[in-house]
């Protein structure tokens, strides 16, 4: 069967051409929601989120496979599987999260990008480094969050006054973390931050996130 063409935004000005990243997430809201807060004009993002309680390893991967089946894939189009350790990496789950992480080093242009104990932790570095005692869960990330932003809520992400300088301390605060290829990291880590600095290399990102869309 042939594939769809690629997929035109005419509305941000996109072209047909442009570079896709394409990112497959466990989450079903804060992924798509911290990343619209990025115009671009060369890249286009195409975010598939969680739906139906989907949201395993193996079913977030799966999203990528159906969109490269059913979409025109270009050079230099990338494809994130976005996975939070807090429920995946325990015994039971574990081999499901091997099996992703060996698919995704297999297929070209595919990426993975994990969080512990979730993507809340990418937040956070916005603001502070983690605590030294580190996380047991993501309500603990979520708490510390609160005590910054009152009435924190991670289905309201959009709405976070975050500055480009903030976004900059966040990466360099996660590079400083942890090994992020680690199925079992020794204290909270993310690679949330290698997504946007490949958006950074491509000359994508505005530099203001306050600029509305073009």
């Amino acid at each position: 069967m042939p594939r769809n063409r690629r997929p035109l935004d005419r509305e941000g000005g996109r072209v047909r051409d442009a570079s896709l990243i394409v990112i497959a997430s466990g989450d079903t809201y804060a992924v798509k929601h911290y990343l619209a807060k990025f115009p671009t004009k060369r890249v286009q993002f195409i975010v598939l989120p969680t739906a139906g309680g989907r949201s395993s390893p193996a079913a977030v991967l799966e999203r990528l496979d159906q969109y490269q089946r059913q979409y025109e894939i270009g050079e230099g189009d990338e494809f994130w599987v976005c996975i939070d350790l807090d429920h995946w990496a325990q015994d039971n789950h574990i081999s499901n999260l091997l099996m992703v992480q060996q698919r995704c080093r297999q297929k070209q242009g595919y990426r993975l990008a994990i969080s512990h104990p979730c993507f809340d932790l990418w937040i956070l570095l916005h603001f502070q480094d983690p605590p030294s005692g580190g996380f047991r869960d993501c309500e603990d990330v979520a708490k510390v969050l609160r005590g910054i932003i009152p009435g924190y809520d991670k289905k309201s992400i959009e709405q976070l006054p975050i500055s480009i300088e903030q976004v900059e301390q966040a990466i360099e605060r996660a590079k400083g973390l942890p090994d992020g290829e680690s199925l079992a990291p020794s204290g909270p880590t993310t690679q949330m931050h290698l997504i946007l600095e490949s958006l950074r290399a491509k000359d994508a990102i505005r530099l203001s996130l306050t600029e509305g869309r073009p």
